[in-house]
């Protein structure tokens, strides 16, 4: 593992924290079926521990973890396929939201839901690009085609300012250590829903 890795993984973001926090406290139903879109190294499989069919997918495979190698924007499933799509920080690296609205809502059955996490007011970080950064306004325009969309801001003005200071000289971890403050913000998000300058968000809507 390279330094800056080891100190990322000392040193979390607060929007890694706030991400990490918000899927803990999710109470999701028992799903059968469910894609993981962008799974890199899969830290989520304990949001569906009674899936009969889980797939990870991503661009790019990680031996003994991706299941299928594609693209978000053409998903290699027939219609009507998962009970779940989940996408955490993904929407940001993708070059159309609205092509990869349209196929969540192709591969996803009736009722399905979508969940994913995507960052607001946070630092450009190409993997390998970067392309948006929509309102709770926009995600919901994103899926309003769907029952219901549920739209919930990630953390407050705080964890924005401490994200943007220690990422001022990005890839270098120059500020990193000052990112243990963070272990103490992020409890802080707890008042985050009126924030008008949240740190993300995260959706969960329902086909």
């Amino acid at each position: 593992m390279n330094p800056t890795s080891l100190f990322r993984r000392i040193f979390p973001t607060a929007h890694r924290l706030l991400v990490e926090r918000a899927l803990r406290s999710l109470t999701l139903p028992d799903f059968n079926s469910v894609l993981i879109v962008g799974a890199g190294h899969d830290p989520y499989r304990f949001l569906f521990p009674n899936a009969k069919q889980y797939i990870r997918l991503d661009i790019q495979p990680i031996p003994g973890i991706t299941d299928v190698v594609g693209d978000a924007l053409a998903l290699p499933f027939e219609a009507g396929h998962f009970d779940c799509i989940f996408a955490s920080e993904v929407l940001e690296h993708l070059s159309d939201p609205f092509l990869f609205a349209r196929e969540v809502t192709r591969v996803l059955k009736p009722g399905g839901s979508v969940i994913l996490t995507v960052p607001f007011l946070f630092h450009k970080h190409d993997d390998p690009h970067d392309f948006w950064r929509p309102t709770d306004q926009g995600l919901t325009e994103l899926f309003k085609h769907f029952s219901k969309v549920a739209v919930e801001p990630l953390g407050n003005t705080l964890h924005v300012i401490s994200d943007l200071v220690t990422t001022a000289f990005y890839p270098y971890p120059v500020f990193f250590p000052l990112r243990i403050m963070n272990y103490f913000l992020a409890p802080i998000s707890k008042n985050a829903g009126t924030s008008r300058a949240p740190s993300g968000y995260l959706v969960i809507a329902v086909k």
